[in-house]
């Protein structure tokens, strides 16, 4: 029996091939769609004003893309960077805010909405406003790189590159700070960091797409 969702082509490369069954629908990034049968029926959404303003502020693109199967056929998806997709299944015990360019995809069940990030947000890069997840259904995020999951407990502090943040949950509190210091983080290149405190959960992204887009403008 072929499996509905499947990871192919290692994790470097990684595509996401769904075979759908008539009726289902999906919430694609925009711009993520490799191939497809000719069986989906596909419209763009910007989510009114509010979530166009949104998805500015977060670094997102303006749209979101729903594709509705007609008949039983495959959706091709690749992410913007080279590196891995993950499978989240979520039970709707719980919501997730997702770093910039990491949401691939998800099914329905699944509501993409945006939130205010508050000023950690703003100053950590991640946007004054962000992206949240929430429902019942699967969702696919896509990394830089390999995709590292780190599961803290209760009052335990972790400190992550605000560029390396994929997906953590909505509940776990967090400060942005400089990494060395205001004079260090100017003269030392050095970013901005996020201190998460436990319990719950943070999915990281090994390669820091800043650096990518500052080489390629070399």
């Amino acid at each position: 029996m072929e499996e509905r969702f499947q990871l192919m082509y290692g994790n470097t490369n990684k595509v996401l091939k769904i075979n759908a069954k008539m009726g289902d629908k999906y919430t694609v990034e925009a711009g993520a769609m490799v191939s497809m049968s000719d069986v989906f029926e596909i419209k763009a959404k910007t989510g009114g004003l509010g979530k166009t303003l949104g998805r500015m502020f977060s670094g997102k693109s303006m749209f979101i893309q729903h594709f509705t199967a007609r008949e039983d056929g495959e959706l091709l998806l690749a992410p913007q960077f080279l590196g891995d997709i993950e499978i989240i299944e979520m039970d709707g015990s719980k919501n997730y805010r997702l770093g910039k360019s990491s949401f691939l995809a998800s099914t329905s069940g699944i509501d993409v909405k945006t939130k205010s990030g508050g000023l950690n947000g703003m100053l950590s890069g991640e946007g004054l406003i962000q992206m949240e997840v929430m429902g019942t259904g699967t969702l696919f995020i896509s990394a830089y790189g390999a995709i590292h999951k780190k599961s803290l407990c209760a009052g335990e502090s972790y400190i992550v590159d605000s560029n390396h943040l994929v997906l953590w949950d909505s509940n776990l509190r967090y400060t942005t700070e400089l990494a060395s210091g205001f004079f260090g983080s100017i003269v030392g290149g050095e970013g901005l960091v996020c201190k998460f405190q436990g319990p719950g959960d943070i999915w990281l992204q090994t390669r820091n797409p800043a650096n990518l887009l500052v080489n390629s403008s070399k």
